[in-house]
């Protein structure tokens, strides 16, 4: 258990110097997939808040009656495993040194400022007035650029890519997250009208039996 909070604190030192930090992550084995877990069940309780607690000006999801923790945990889980597999499947074809359990570390630790910003700023939000939105749809964007840069600087660093083919991998799996989610809905979709059209043959035939 200390070890796991040590490779959690690891985490504040890491997003203030990603290049070091990540390659220590990487092969000074500073950092753990548990540790990598971790941080996605935080940001899963993240979301949480930020659904829940959000104050009533600025939270356009809650309706302040009705919480789905099934659907924040599959869509924010769903979305890192797409990062992750989209990485790993085009960085293999890519020369990238990464393996898919370091892919997912870097990728965990790289969105510890969406944690850190995040949870203060949804408590602080029932105390703002209206006038405060720049302030905290700023604080909410450095958040995200935060986590973005550290993405890219984790992907540079893991598989040992230049700068250039860095950010053309990072538009690739975007791009590749986007086709796997319409093949996705595609298969869904014909299994769904697969199923109808055996349940429709199977009355039609206990119809005509009967």
């Amino acid at each position: 258990m200390a070890l796991l909070w040590k490779q959690l604190r690891y985490s504040l030192y890491l997003i203030f110097h990603p290049f070091d930090g990540f390659w220590d992550l990487k092969h000074e084995k500073r950092g753990s997939r548990l540790s990598a877990i971790a941080i996605i069940g935080i940001l899963v309780l993240t979301s949480i808040i930020k659904t829940q607690f959000t104050g009533y000006l600025y939270n356009q999801y809650y309706d302040g009656v009705s919480l789905n923790i099934l659907s924040e945990f599959t869509t924010t889980v769903g979305t890192f495993l797409l990062w992750c597999i989209a990485n790993w499947a085009l960085t293999t074809l890519m020369d990238g040194e990464g393996t898919f359990g370091d892919i997912v570390m870097v990728s965990a630790y790289a969105l510890t400022p969406m944690i850190l910003i995040g949870v203060p700023m949804a408590f602080l939000s029932n105390f703002m007035p209206l006038e405060f939105g720049t302030f905290y749809t700023l604080a909410n964007g450095i958040a995200v650029v935060w986590s973005g840069f550290l993405m890219l600087s984790g992907l540079l660093v893991v598989h040992q890519y230049t700068l250039g083919k860095t950010v053309l991998t990072a538009i690739l799996i975007i791009v590749a997250m986007a086709v796997i989610i319409f093949l996705g809905l595609l298969f869904f979709n014909l299994i769904s009208q697969l199923i109808g059209f055996f349940i429709g043959m199977y009355r039609e035939i206990v119809l005509r039996i009967l």
